[in-house]
């Protein structure tokens, strides 16, 4: 078997630990957050700090490769973060060190994000290794968001519906895979090669028609995600707090397996129509796409239906229609010269979305809250129709 062909058992396992992480801080951390007792401004503002690794990588990146080999960073972030989410364990009664934990727990995933990237791109992958890597990092989102809140819930019913010692095992959990990661890392992956500085790291000078690249980036997702993260809150809360009262089992079903997959298949669909019909003539049609997440979550908070059928046709819905949308950011960030930049633009619009959502959702309620963000939508038409004038038809 040649070398590419071993590749598999390293970078599948790899991958699903670079999904992990982000699902725990981005989802468990919120809904963890809120059954603990802590009010919707706190949960969305505190999460959105989560987000500043991110956002500052542009600037951060380029140093990760000096200090130590991408294998080193690798093993060190694992060991580090098994380390992290025991001691996050031991200090959930504690609010300051839990979100101390938290925020270190955040950059050390992005650490461990940018060290996986470097380090699988400085060794020869065989075609079918990109389905791989994308294959698993689904999986821990399924795993993560899906089967993680079910042992959670169970966990729940099991220790009498005392929450935070339910959350305790479950951290716990996390501290003992990622120390196996650790030493299955140890054992498995290759040793780092010396590879050409990227390029691409720096901040870019300044181009023709570059304000409407940065608008696009800021502001074509904005609206959606403010309602990416208060759905989650909308739909554990109660009916009589205007939410749909989903259990954690029922919304890691909804959201870690039926969201997950319709996502996926809709980012599917997405880049296959770009790839056939190019940027310019897709971009109008997805952005459309851009703006039924926020139509689904309008009509579930007037309807707060109790059967799960139709809360889960909703979320299979508006996951089916971001996936889409989401494929021609995606597909923009690709065409770009300055992709690292685009990339922390895009974080930024991820922390911004959230830390306004908190506020809002807590002064106005659901039910405003998703019209409020159906209307901020006009902000991702007039970013797409600004960048219109910046690409190609060829584009």
């Amino acid at each position: 078997m040649s070398n590419r062909g071993r590749m598999t058992p390293w970078l599948s396992s790899l991958y699903f630990a670079k999904g992990m992480p982000r699902v725990v801080i981005f989802v468990i951390t919120l809904l963890m957050l809120r059954q603990m007792g802590l009010d919707m401004r706190t949960c969305l503002c505190g999460v959105s700090v989560m987000y500043l690794p991110w956002v500052l990588k542009v600037w951060w990146k380029p140093w990760v490769g000096k200090a130590m080999n991408y294998r080193q960073w690798i093993l060190l972030t694992q060991f580090l973060l098994a380390a992290a989410f025991g001691f996050l364990a031991c200090s959930l009664s504690v609010e300051s060190v839990m979100w101390g934990l938290l925020v270190l727990i955040s950059w050390l995933t992005a650490l461990h994000n940018v060290a996986a990237d470097e380090f699988s791109r400085s060794h020869p992958l065989a075609p079918h290794h990109s389905i791989v890597q994308e294959l698993f990092r689904k999986f821990a989102l399924v795993i993560g968001q899906g089967v993680l809140l079910v042992v959670a819930g169970n966990l729940q019913i099991f220790y009498r519906y005392d929450m935070l010692y339910a959350w305790r095992v479950l951290f716990y959990f996390l501290s003992g895979f990622f120390m196996f990661l650790f030493f299955w890392h140890v054992w498995t992956l290759p040793g780092a090669r010396r590879t050409d500085e990227e390029q691409g790291h720096s901040l870019p000078e300044r181009q023709h028609g570059w304000y409407r690249a940065v608008f696009f980036l800021l502001f074509y997702t904005f609206s959606q995600t403010m309602v990416g993260k208060v759905s989650i809150l909308f739909l554990i809360d109660t009916f009589r707090n205007g939410g749909v009262g989903l259990s954690p089992q029922e919304f890691g079903f909804v959201m870690g397996i039926v969201g997950i997959v319709a996502l996926t298949f809709g980012g599917f669909l997405g880049r296959k129509a770009v790839r056939r019909f190019g940027l310019y003539h897709c971009l109008m049609p997805m952005t459309l796409c851009m703006l039924i997440p926020c139509v689904v979550y309008v009509a579930l908070s007037y309807w707060q239906p109790r059967e799960l059928l139709f809360v889960g046709a909703g979320v299979l819905v508006e996951q089916l229609a971001y996936g889409l949308g989401f494929a021609a950011y995606l597909a923009y960030l690709k065409l770009t010269d300055y992709r690292e930049c685009g990339k922390s633009l895009m974080a930024l619009s991820l922390l911004l979305g959230c830390l306004v959502s908190g506020p809002l959702v807590y002064a106005l309620g659901y039910n405003a809250f998703f019209v409020l963000s159906l209307a901020l939508s006009f902000l991702t038409i007039l970013s797409s129709l600004m960048l219109r004038k910046h690409i190609t038809l060829n584009s």
